[in-house]
């Protein structure tokens, strides 16, 4: 990093492109890196009888929208300061062991992102299984009935996506007042849990 474009580049430490190439980092650099709006949602439900027996499957698809994972945006900063995913440990440079390392040195000097960048941009795309009901009805005398289920919410989840969710930080999860206010922005809140439930559905 030339650091009459980067102040405070070093050998390890992140690049920055200046695109209008002035040579300087400023506004006129920045550019587009993502589209909180998905290219296209899909989501389908079905329900089987067999017999007795019945099945019914619920999956959500988002495909082509961006988070932010702030998560990275701290973890990236590789100060040493943090307790950081074994990853980016690994993936970090050093000029002796990893010199063609993915990710920065870790080094305390590390000063924190002055701008937003594509580092903590990621495809917020996911195909999920959410929801799974399989029952059984059991004929009892007097055109009475009594139907047997067990059933499982989120209970797999396909993605690229490094945050602990693609679904919550794709609906908006800011903090306090901003809650509904920033879609597209992952600050770790807590994944949609995955649920198990038995039952028993009867008439009188």
């Amino acid at each position: 990093a030339y650091k009459n474009v980067q102040p405070g580049g070093c050998v390890g430490c992140y690049k920055w492109v200046s695109f209008n190439h002035d040579s300087l980092l400023s506004p006129k650099d920045e550019r587009p890196i993502g589209n909180v709006n998905p290219d296209w949602v899909y989501g389908f439900t079905n329900r089987f009888k067999f017999g007795h027996a019945d099945l019914s499957v619920l999956v959500n698809i988002s495909r082509g929208n961006s988070i932010i994972n702030i998560q990275r945006y701290t973890y990236l900063q590789l100060q040493g300061t943090y307790n950081e995913p074994l990853t980016y440990v690994q993936n970090s440079f050093n000029p002796v062991t990893n010199p063609n390392g993915k990710y920065a040195e870790i080094n305390a000097s590390n000063g924190a992102f002055p701008f937003m960048n594509n580092l903590m941009v990621e495809d917020g795309s996911y195909l999920r299984l959410k929801n799974v009901q399989l029952g059984y009805t059991i004929d009892l005398p007097g055109a009475r009935y009594a139907r047997i289920y067990v059933s499982g919410i989120n209970l797999l989840t396909s993605t690229n996506y490094s945050g602990y969710d693609p679904e919550v930080g794709a609906v908006g999860n800011g903090i306090g007042a901003d809650i509904n206010h920033m879609p597209g922005v992952d600050q770790g809140s807590y994944p949609a849990q995955r649920i198990f439930s038995f039952g028993v559905n009867t008439s009188f």
